[in-house]
Order: structure tokens, then sequence, then C-alpha cells
């Protein structure tokens, strides 16, 4: 009888990521140890090959195939989606909108290759059909946060509360406020990047900067709030809503997110031994205010830090301290 093995595809949205982490995503009963042992000892096979090293980065597409590892055993995927609905950390909903503590590493909304169940799709198995006028893939969503940004975000149960949420954060009507731990210390208390931003080219999945007379406008203001040697942590106010805006305008400072798989530096600071270290880029979406379309008032929601991003935080002002 031979032995079993796992078959799977590598997620687009995994590219950058070693494959170490890669497989202890997608193989969830086995340890971060016991998948590097697998391994070393050649019993993973990439695209056909085998392949000895852990630290190995992927493309995202890669054929794995894993020997001695069979595939889970089916789960109900309409209990898990009901349930994952149940505990999203709901902030405020009423019959016009839900405000949302988006939790790092999920999706806004559906992307081609995941799996996952997106923000959309769990607020839909919550609360019944949300408009979709706006983008048949994006139920309810009239902004995004990137997969690893975790923090609030607002979602329209209506066509006209979607519509007047869209108009006011198109108006930069609409306050953001982010929380980022970065790379080295402002050499100013406060500062502005203000750099117009394309996507890469050869490269969609990011921005950058763009040639002169290109691009669409993006404006950053930043606050230093406390320096940890290194490290610091900095509030982030987008006056514009660009992809990646923030990361982007960051790095360009010389200060990228801690943890950013996409704008990291080269030369960019390496926490002491013994930190509690992200698996995700540093950014959360603390703050957001805008004028309640059901009621005509000024609202604003705030977000408590994840459990990841305020263990470092917390870690960092303990150590600061000494």
């Amino acid at each position: 009888m031979s032995k079993p093995s796992l078959a799977f595809v590598v997620p687009k949205e995994l590219r950058g990521e070693r494959l170490d982490r890669v497989l202890e995503k997608l193989v969830t009963d086995h340890s971060r140890s016991q998948l590097q042992k697998l391994v070393r000892r050649g019993g993973i096979q990439m695209n056909g090959n085998p392949i000895r090293r852990s630290n190995v980065r992927v493309q995202g597409g890669e054929r794995l195939t894993i020997a001695g590892v069979e595939a889970p055993k089916a789960a109900n995927p309409q209990a898990e989606r009901e349930r994952a609905a149940a505990e999203l950390p709901i902030l405020f909903e009423d019959e016009h909108l839900v405000v949302v503590n988006k939790p790092p590493g999920m999706l806004t909304h559906d992307a081609p290759g995941s799996l996952d169940d997106s923000l959309s799709a769990l607020l839909v198995e919550r609360y019944g059909a949300l408009p979709t006028h706006r983008g048949e893939d994006r139920p309810g969503i009239v902004h995004r946060l990137d997969r690893e940004t975790s923090g609030v975000i607002v979602a329209a149960r209506d066509a006209r509360t979607m519509d007047a949420l869209a108009d006011q954060f198109r108006a930069r009507e609409v306050e953001k406020l982010y929380l980022a731990l970065v790379h080295g210390v402002p050499s100013e208390q406060e500062f502005d990047v203000d750099f117009r931003l394309q996507p890469q080219r050869g490269r969609g999945d990011r921005e950058q900067v763009a040639e002169e007379g290109e691009g669409k406008p993006a404006t950053t203001d930043f606050r230093l709030e406390e320096a940890f040697g290194l490290v610091s942590l900095v509030t982030c106010r987008p006056r514009t809503g660009r992809r990646h805006q923030i990361r982007v305008h960051l790095a360009e400072a010389g200060h990228p997110v801690l943890f950013d798989k996409l704008y990291r530096r080269a030369d960019r600071a390496v926490l002491p031994d013994g930190a509690p270290l992200l698996r995700r880029h540093a950014l959360h979406a603390s703050e957001l205010a805008f004028v309640h379309p059901g009621t005509g008032e000024r609202v604003s929601f705030r977000a408590p830090l994840p459990f990841d991003f305020d263990t470092l935080l917390a870690w960092l002002r303990e150590r600061s301290g000494d």
C-alpha cells in the first residue's frame, strides 16, 4: 500500500512567504517543527522536485506534495462559516450599517484563488443580502483594508447607505487614523509625505512612487508617538485612500512598517532576541469617523489593538523602561 500524501497549490496571496510558514498555514494539524523535519528528510516536493530547505520563498502557484500526510477530514463548511460570522467582532450595528474590528489575516472581500471566507462573505452570512451595485464580488463593502491590516471598517446594509458613505470617502470627509510600528525613529515629531502612487510595472500586487506626470495624488500625515530605540510607534492620517498608501509612504520616508513583506528595506532594524514577533505587518486601523447616513450625526468608532500588535507594543514599552 502506498503512503498517504497531501497535495495542494500555493495560493497567490502567499507570494513571498517562507515555505515553512506556508506549510504551517495550510497543514494545520502539524507543528512547524514537524513540517521542517519533513522538508529536511525530502518528504516535500515542489512542482515534482524534492525540496530540502524550509526557508525558500514561494511565488504562489507552486504545486506542493507532502508524503506521509493525509488530507484532513472534511469539515462542514457551512457550519464553519456560520460560526465565524457569529464571532465577528462587531463594534456597532443598526439597520443601515455595521462597523467591524477586522481581524488580521482576513480578506475584506473575496479574491481569486482564496479559499478563506472574506469579511463581506461573513457579513452576508450574518445579515443576509447586502448591496452589490458597487461590485458583485464585494457585497456591502465601501472601503477596504489590506488582508494583514487589522482594525475598524464600515460596511453598508442598504444601497442608499452605501452610496452616501462612498460619497463621503470620495470627498475625503471620512477621518481615518492608523497605528503603525516602524523601523527607526523619525527626525521630526510630525511630518507628512506627499508622493503620487502608481502600480509597479510587472508587479500588480505592489504600488510605487509615480514617475513625473503619472499616478494618483496621495498624502499622509504622520506623528511620532513613542520611540523604542530602533523602533517607533507612529500615528498615520491618510488624506487620500490609495492602495498600500501608508506602507509605501512610510517606506519612502525611511521608516517601513515592521514585518512588511512587500515594502521592507534591506537595512531595516532587527528586534532584539526575545521580542514577540508578528506574522503580518504591524499596521492597525484604529479609528474611523464619518456622518451616519441614517441619522445625519457624525459618529466615531475605535478598534482596540489585536493581541499580536498589543503584545509587541507592551513588550517594547516594558523594555524601554528598563
